[in-house]
């Protein structure tokens, strides 16, 4: 485990530029709103004209109560504000810009891919402050993606590149920072930090580059380290010790890539964790390796272990259950229950009781194809109910007949979880980009229904041979260690569905279909985070082909919460034009009017965007 270290970070509040203008700040006057201590009540309550957390509330429900938007006229929103920022005048570390904007009382916080996070006036775009921590070229990235933001007790919250930061949500000035991961030794921060009882609690990543992950919960005045949870085993007294391979954990994994939940009701934290390292079996033993790919509940105040529910045994195909578990209430038995709801990247939906992590709809174990070259586990945890996508591949015959890049057929997997070495390539499905990746999935707390951004694909992996293998910290390649290969012409369909929790049954799904590329007027793949709002509508961000911009625009799209049909679409500009971007939406309500923000990062810079009726 890494030594958790505390140190002040010297961010910039500084002069930035702007397409439309110049403004400065860092005189330490008043710019922005207050942002009192939310009470678990505010935390908990669905969205409504302030969305405070990544994903609107401690249960992650991407829900919001506000409904001027909708159905009939939603066709007709216009751009309200457009503010674009200009790139950082020198050179700084680029990450993906991911992040959703979080609102409270009119003032917008947004992080770009530089980590640099920006205050603005709601109403009008206006910048308020910026603050900028500089990250050097240099510094490792370790799958650091800014997810989005917190914020509570008088202070807006973020973590990037192994360090977690405080800022003052008036003025922007860095109040503490604390070093939380190093990422010189493979870690980093993916996940937005969630506030919860005067407590910061987040996730750390890097898996992929050989950190060994965990949760850390931190004192949101000072930054002091509360307790950190460590999701590998690090002695025989914890939890799964025995599980694991003699020579453990090789480099690390156990990511947190997405934001925790919290069930205030149980003061429970919650975080869906990836796979063990390395990828492959063929330098991995045998072992179910428990504290990898599934969800982890520890006690709030403490970090003290509650239960662990592990979703795939020993992985081998980078199926991270990266996902947010939801925390939502259903009827089972005609008894309401408190239920974790999760997806991993694999799109098996587990329904868990949120106090004990029992299955509460069924998973059976089930026999798996074998192969001792890969050390497989004998058996996988299926759970009973509908495939949210196809787990063999759709197409074969697409396959059949074609040689790989090693010159010999495609073998084509018949089964979940068939296992590959260094012999041929196996095709399967879905792939490791997911048939659900981090696209977080929203509850519907009146119809009783989930929804999530799904796709259906294949491809086909190979292993080096182990001598070959040779990992090495913060190099992701030689961590991974795997050959893919996919054919241009194999199926890819973008899913939009929406389930329901309490049998785990499919309600309604809408699919675009395609096979390579993007067909004029279809969509590309479904990878949005999904909002509901109480008028009924399913919101995502999508990129689509259209007739003045053949390689897609970004789009805001609604679809009917009933029955997944589409209802309407507004495109997304980008400084002016349109281009390839995936929207990241937030709702929020300003002075009775509502608003749908959208931030994009693509070649052109930060955007970001709002939408209102006319």
């Amino acid at each position: 485990m890494e030594r958790l270290t505390r140190f002040l970070v010297l961010g910039a509040i500084g002069a930035f530029v702007l397409t439309t203008a110049v403004g400065a700040s860092g005189s330490g006057s008043k710019s922005a709103v207050g942002i009192p201590a939310f009470g678990v009540k505010e935390l908990s309550a669905p969205a409504g004209a302030n969305w405070i957390l990544e994903n609107g509330n401690l249960q992650s429900w991407r829900y919001t109560t506000l409904g001027q938007i909708n159905a009939s006229n939603g066709s007709s929103l216009k751009q309200a504000w457009t503010t674009h920022l200009a790139f950082p005048t020198s050179p700084e570390r680029l990450a993906q810009g991911n992040a959703n904007p979080i609102v409270y009382n009119g003032v917008m916080y947004v992080q770009d891919a530089y980590t640099r996070i920006t205050a603005l006036d709601a109403a009008t775009g206006k910048p308020l402050w910026q603050f900028d921590p500089q990250i050097g070229l240099n510094v490792p990235g370790n799958g650091t993606n800014m997810r989005s933001l917190g914020m509570g007790d008088g202070m807006v919250f973020t973590g990037a590149y192994g360090t977690v930061y405080g800022l003052d949500a008036k003025t922007g000035a860095q109040v503490w920072a604390t070093q939380i991961v190093n990422p010189v030794g493979g870690n980093g921060i993916d996940v937005s930090p969630i506030y919860y009882k005067g407590i910061l609690l987040i996730g750390t990543t890097g898996g992929d580059w050989g950190g060994s992950c965990q949760e850390v919960a931190l004192d949101a005045k000072t930054g002091k380290v509360l307790w950190h949870f460590s999701n590998i085993p690090s002695n025989p007294r914890a939890p799964g010790w025995n599980t694991w391979p003699a020579n453990r954990y090789y480099y690390g994994g156990g990511a947190v890539w997405d934001m925790l939940s919290v069930d205030p009701k149980l003061d429970l934290v919650y975080a869906g964790v990836s796979n063990p390292l390395p990828f492959n079996g063929l330098i991995n033993g045998p072992g179910a390796e428990f504290g990898t790919e599934g969800v982890y509940a520890l006690h709030v105040q403490t970090g003290k272990f509650a239960w662990f529910f592990q979703e795939i045994h020993h992985d081998i195909w980078d199926y991270d259950a990266m996902q947010t578990p939801l925390v939502e209430t259903i009827t089972k038995g005609g008894k309401e229950i408190d239920v974790i709801d999760h997806i991993n990247k694999n799109a098996y939906n587990y329904v868990l009781n949120a106090k004990t992590g029992k299955p509460v709809v069924g998973v059976i174990e089930k026999p798996v194809p074998q192969d001792p070259l890969a050390h497989t586990y004998p058996t996988q945890p299926i759970p009973i109910g509908d495939e949210l996508v196809p787990h063999v591949v759709p197409d074969p015959e697409h396959y059949r007949g074609v040689l790989a890049p090693d010159g010999k057929p495609y073998e084509i997997a018949t089964s979940p979880y068939t296992p590959y070495t260094d012999d041929h390539y196996v095709t399967m499905a879905p792939t490791f980009t997911g048939g659900v990746e981090w696209q977080d999935p929203a509850w519907d707390p009146l119809n009783k229904i989930e929804i999530v951004c799904a796709n259906v694909s294949s491809f086909a992996v190979q292993a080096p041979p182990a001598a070959d293998q040779h990992p090495v910290v913060s190099n992701v390649g030689a961590v991974i260690a795997l050959k893919t290969s996919s054919l241009p012409n194999a199926l890819s369909v973008s899913r939009l569905v929406a389930f329901d929790p309490s049998t785990n049954k499919i309600v309604w799904k809408h699919d675009d279909v395609s096979t390579g590329g993007i067909p004029a007027g279809n969509s590309s793949s479904c990878s949005s985070p999904v909002t509901i709002t109480s008028s009924g509508l399913a919101l995502i961000g999508r990129t689509v082909s259209t007739t003045r911009a053949p390689n897609g625009e970004g789009m805001i799209q609604a679809y009917d919460v009933k029955n997944g049909s589409l209802l309407w679409q507004i495109p997304v500009l980008v400084n002016g034009a349109p281009g390839p971007v995936i929207p990241r939406i937030t709702p929020y309500a300003l002075n009775g009017k509502e608003y749908l923000v959208s931030f994009t990062n693509g070649g052109t810079g930060p955007d970001i965007s709002a939408y209102t009726l006319p």
